[in-house]
């Protein structure tokens, strides 16, 4: 095998390097989703507000994914739900499928004595959240985008990503609310998850050294093939695309393999939202950019000098 061609290292630490990558993206990404449901489904980012207004009733026309809470303040446990077609519902038990058309979900411990007896056919199933603010909650998931304030003027916003201001703003822009002062939690102060997402965000760190020292080496390794390619009267166009063509190409077919992978992981274990996987994506594609300028600096310098040191 010519020495220019792929290294079977290379491709398999960039292999590992890549989906450890992930794997920390989604572990920081499921802690958060952990402390989510253990909140009641509520976003660490959510936002909390209560619509100041005269109307009987609000539409909702938005394409962004949300998820929508609104209750009455005296009556929290009881809460009507706004959610876009996309966005993940909590970890359910279902006694039946929901149908096209409104469903409740109680909670394990929910008084269903609060419920009328209307409202008692609509239940299709209950909450697998053990130790969640959900088990003493019962959500009316509404099909319908109309917002009926009669069922409570306060509101909580959750979005998967992006500026849930902004988000709310566009959500009712000819309406007056009130926001309200969050605070922070559930268990997301605990100091053990803290550590946790510490620890996690510096072993990301190391993974994306480690990344950067592999690049380094890989193109040490081919400085002395440039040499001898440019010796025999090679153009630097055509030493590049025989030196580095090889591991560009491997380098591209592992990034497309483990995308695939990991939107078979994003589909059978999913939490709340895709941050984790277009993070992890968007990490490889700029891994990929990195490499490939790298070995254009590297060739067309050595060219440049001569190929003189090494």
């Amino acid at each position: 095998m010519k020495k220019y061609l792929v290294s079977s290292k290379f491709v398999l630490l960039t292999s590992l390097l890549f989906a450890s990558a992930a794997a920390l993206l989604y572990s920081m990404d499921s802690v958060s989703y952990t402390n989510m449901i253990n909140n009641g489904y509520i976003n660490k980012n959510a936002v909390e507000f209560i619509i100041n207004t005269e109307d009987s009733s609000l539409d909702i026309d938005l394409e962004e994914p949300y998820l929508l809470m609104q209750y009455k303040l005296d009556d929290p446990k009881l809460k009507y739900i706004y959610i876009n077609k996309l966005v993940k519902l909590p970890p359910i038990n279902y006694n039946k499928q929901p149908l096209a058309t409104d469903y409740i979900i109680t909670g394990t411990v929910f008084p269903e004595g609060s419920l009328s007896k209307n409202l008692k056919s609509l239940i299709i199933g209950q909450f697998d959240t053990p130790g969640s603010y959900l088990n003493r909650e019962a959500w009316y998931i509404s099909e319908s985008q109309q917002i009926n304030l009669q069922n409570g003027t306060k509101f909580i916003l959750n979005v998967e990503s992006g500026n849930p201001h902004k988000l709310m703003q566009k959500m009712f822009p000819n309406t007056s609310y009130q926001l309200l002062e969050t605070e922070d939690r559930g268990t997301a102060i605990l100091k053990s998850n803290v550590l946790l997402k510490g620890f996690l965000l510096i072993s990301l760190l190391f993974v994306i050294i480690a990344q950067a020292v592999t690049v380094h080496y890989s193109i040490q390794r081919k400085k002395s093939i440039v040499q001898i390619l440019y010796l025999a009267g090679g153009k630097w166009q055509i030493i590049f695309v025989k030196v580095f063509k090889s591991e560009l190409m491997a380098l591209f077919v592992i990034m497309l393999l483990e995308s695939i992978l990991l939107i078979a992981v994003n589909h059978f274990t999913p939490i709340w939202g895709n941050h984790w996987y277009y993070v992890s994506v968007f990490y490889m594609f700029i891994t990929f950019i990195g490499y490939f300028f790298a070995c254009l600096l590297v060739t067309k310098s050595l060219i440049k000098k001569g190929v003189r040191s090494f």
